[in-house]
């Protein structure tokens, strides 16, 4: 990728504590801010549109896709590998629960960014299929992210999670519950694919803390940790850990903004001025 050109660079934040917040600085002013929430950028940018946008909650500089801005604002993960067999939730059906397989497929994962943990609950970015009768009493629809359950004395529930092609990685541990529970996470060098094996009677895994009967979910699940990934950037998206005396650093250019992840370092972002992506920056040029 062709470098950005930049001139010096005028420091509008040393450290992470001073980058300006969203309504901290005077209107007329427009200083080049990155956000903490794509709530803080609808509200002082009311006509911003969904897309994606960089970050930051005082520890890490990430890229988020922002849905919802013109009612409620949320921050989403774009994941890169989607499909029936990849980042995946299944409720196997036999035993006590009769029916068919429940499977609930991802393509994007709800952020909290101030604690980067997932909301495995939500599923806005979710497609389900199958039905059965957990214990022969509820029926079932949908599972959460990260879970895998049944309910035939063995672990035969399955979960997936990828993020591969994605700036994050899993930084949370799995244990498994229920009755007669058992279950396995094989977890990959590099904690980006963790693949999810249990149940019980009726019994499951998932990422702690865990839940009681983990199915038909809804928001406010906040169970699954991320951390940035060992490849900070990748095709549209980049996540830096930042030191704590030395946070990003803008530089405005006409109507783009450079971002570097600390001093003496090259741009890693261009932005507009609305802090939407407009280009990353390779990471074996970003130092």
């Amino acid at each position: 990728m062709a470098k950005i050109p930049f001139r010096t660079s005028v420091v509008l934040a040393a450290a992470c504590a001073a980058l300006p917040l969203a309504g901290t600085m005077p209107a007329h002013a427009q200083p080049p801010v990155i956000y903490r929430s794509c709530q803080q950028i609808r509200q002082n940018i009311p006509n911003a549109p969904n897309g994606t946008y960089l970050l930051h909650n005082g520890t890490k500089l990430f890229t988020v896709y922002c849905a919802d801005m013109a009612t409620a604002p949320k921050e989403y993960i774009t994941l890169g590998k989607t499909g029936p067999s990849v980042n995946y939730s299944q409720y196997t059906a036999g035993g006590a629960s009769p029916g068919t397989n429940v499977r609930t497929r991802f393509t994007r994962l709800r952020l909290d960014p101030a604690t980067f943990t997932v909301d495995i609950g939500d599923l806005k970015y979710a497609s389900s299929t199958g039905s059965l009768q957990h214990s022969g009493t509820t029926t079932v629809t949908s599972m959460p992210y990260a879970v895998a359950m049944s309910c035939n004395n063995s672990p035969s529930g399955r979960a997936n999670i990828d993020l591969r092609k994605t700036a994050v990685k899993v930084n949370n541990t799995f244990a498994t519950s229920g009755s007669n529970a058992s279950g396995t996470a094989a977890v990959s060098p590099g904690a980006q694919v963790v693949n999810l094996q249990g149940g019980g009677f009726c019994g499951w895994i998932m990422p702690t803390p865990v839940a009681f009967n983990p199915f038909n979910p809804s928001p406010g699940m906040l169970n699954l940790t991320l951390d940035c990934a060992d490849q900070p950037q990748v095709a549209g998206g980049l996540c830096f850990v930042l030191a704590p005396s030395n946070g990003p650093l803008v530089t405005r250019k006409g109507d783009r903004l450079l971002v570097r992840p600390r001093q003496g370092g090259r741009p890693v972002a261009e932005l507009g001025l609305d802090g939407r992506i407009r280009s990353i920056r390779s990471v074996s040029t970003a130092s």
